[in-house]
């Protein structure tokens, strides 16, 4: 095992190695805890029998535990070992998913939410804190956490829903189980914690303003109150338009189920656009965060999300709506890496895991407020009333988060640095006995990453362009041939829409119908290909950011 004098001079790669491991279990866990709080609702009636106060019984253990834990978890995210703590949160909600397969009755459903909720705690506090590291030398790291965690939302999301489709409740819970352990096997593989940068005498934040960011040294021995007192401007502003933003979802979802009649797969395909868009446009907009400022694209999001929440009262089509959807996920793609980049630049590197733990736990907050309010103005008022009000909460965001940047001297326009020498800085201690330094073995698998080839831009971009061909002749063909295909089939939104994979298990264990087999195999094709054109995308999104 090498010195730590030899770690100390651990070179750059190594560090974005580390990072791309992070967010690659960000992605599986960020998909799976999107499909739980999806399904679970849908799991307690469907399988448990609950009654509606009792769903609500089990949602709010979920939501609650979650929240409380969170603080703890911040402070024992500053103390060391984030890879670790990051690592068994992923394994306790991999168990967490386990008992909901195994759950037939309210006591052990119950029991498989706190578990999944203290998990869900510990493992986004230090993957956030573990990003929040680099944020003085590359200040777009929250913004393809964001981008991985989206990701997931749909990589993982429309599979499980896929797989709900054609199975049962129990195997998907189990699925979802796999992918936690995968991550938490990801998370414990990674290079341990390394040396980062002394502070630059300009920090990321850098520019004209950059002498504001000295606040953040005041916080070298507060405690998690004196973290709170320090955020308090900002996390206010989080939980009102959280609140806002969760009510807005949450009458989306009301209005597709009960006014347009969808089914949870056709309202999943309707949530999908958006998750698509934040997923490919935060490292993209976080570039004109480093042009413009933060303050003025923080106005421009908060403006275009209350369009949409304004807009969505007189949305005629599920279509619409869909696109709406999308200005919003645009819109919230450059407003939270900016939130959680002014928290952590407030907080500095000492206390990523308590200012961060603190974030999380208004967003919650807000959630829950947000989706009680709008519970009640649903059921008692009008739906065009409730999203215009919920619209002009959202505006308000245009107001109070910039000014919560100003209180807490956050640079206006951040910038990244390109890499330096790596020094000795005494933040913390190593994350665990494999920080000591790099081994053979991990040199050896790091330069063996270096020295694989990737494909260029220019490649990718071709590549999809023949596979776009391919797949717009058998669209075209399949219109023009096949009676059962039509545009709203193929992609499942139509009344008559048929679910691809259940369309493909008819088509073979039935009679045999050489028609109704391709067109079910059409349909998988158009999840294949939108997979296809958003894995293109994100790779080049993410080449840029790294380059």
């Amino acid at each position: 095992m090498a010195r730590r004098d030899d770690a100390d001079l651990a070179s750059a790669p190594t560090l974005l190695r580390r990072e791309r491991r992070v967010l690659t279990s960000a992605t599986l866990t960020s998909g799976t805890g999107t499909f739980i709080d999806f399904v679970l609702p849908l799991f307690a009636g469907a399988v448990l029998g609950l009654s509606a106060s009792q769903t609500g019984v089990l949602l709010a253990v979920d939501v609650l535990v979650s929240l409380l834990t969170r603080p703890l978890a911040g402070t024992l995210v500053d103390r060391g070992g984030r890879l670790g703590i990051a690592a068994a949160g992923a394994t306790t909600i991999g168990v967490g998913c386990v008992l909901f397969g195994l759950a037939s009755g309210l006591p052990l459903a119950v029991t498989a939410a706190a578990v999944s909720g203290v998990g869900g705690a510990f493992l986004w506090v230090a993957i956030r804190a573990i990003v929040g590291e680099r944020l003085d030398i590359d200040s777009g790291v929250f913004a393809r956490l964001l981008s991985a965690e989206e990701y997931g939302s749909w990589v993982v999301f429309v599979p499980a829903v896929v797989l709900l489709s054609v199975t049962n409740y129990v195997s998907v819970f189990f699925a979802l189980a796999f992918c936690s352990f995968a991550a938490a096997v990801v998370l414990a593989t990674s290079p341990g914690r390394r040396v980062l940068p002394a502070v630059p005498v300009e920090p990321a934040g850098g520019g004209e303003e950059g002498t504001e960011n000295d606040s953040a040294t005041a916080l070298t021995s507060l405690n998690l109150g004196g973290v709170g007192r320090k955020l308090r401007p900002m996390l206010l502003a989080v939980v009102i338009v959280e609140a806002a933003e969760a009510a807005i979802s949450l009458l989306m979802i009301l209005q597709l189920q009960r006014h347009f009649d969808l089914e949870p797969f056709q309202i999943a395909l309707i949530f999908l656009p958006g998750a698509i868009a934040m997923s490919i446009l935060p490292p993209l907009l976080h570039r004109a965060v480093v042009r413009y400022g933060r303050r003025k694209i923080l106005i421009l999001g908060s403006v275009a999300s209350a369009i949409f929440a304004a807009g969505l009262g007189l949305a005629p089509t599920p279509l619409v709506i869909a696109g709406l959807w999308v200005l919003s996920g645009a819109a919230w793609a450059a407003i939270m890496p900016i939130q959680q980049a002014v928290i952590a630049e407030a907080v500095g590197p000492r206390h990523l895991g308590r200012g961060l733990s603190l974030y999380e736990a208004s967003t919650l907050a807000g959630a829950m407020v947000g989706s009680l309010a709008a519970g009640f103005l649903y059921d008692a008022g009008s739906w065009l009333m409730a999203c215009l009000v919920f619209a002009v909460v959202i505006l308000s965001g245009a107001a109070l988060v910039p000014a919560a940047v100003r209180r807490l001297g956050a640079v206006d326009q951040p910038r990244t640095l390109e890499p330096t020498a790596l020094v000795p800085t005494p933040i913390e201690t190593p994350d665990n006995a494999a920080d000591v330094g790099l081994d053979a073995e991990d040199e050896e698998n790091v330069a063996s990453e270096e020295a694989k080839p990737e494909k260029s831009r220019r490649q990718l971009l071709v590549d999809l362009l023949w596979h776009t061909a391919l797949f717009g002749t058998a669209v075209v063909l399949g219109l023009l041939f096949l009676p059962s295909v039509n545009p709203e089939a193929l992609v499942g939104i139509g009344q008559e829409a048929i679910l691809p994979f259940r369309g493909v298990i008819h088509a073979v264990t039935g009679p045999f119908d050489l028609v109704a087999l391709l067109a079910a195999a059409l349909r998988i094709w158009v999840f294949v290909y939108a997979v296809d054109v958003v894995w293109t995308l994100w790779k080049i999104c993410c080449r840029n950011s790294f380059d």
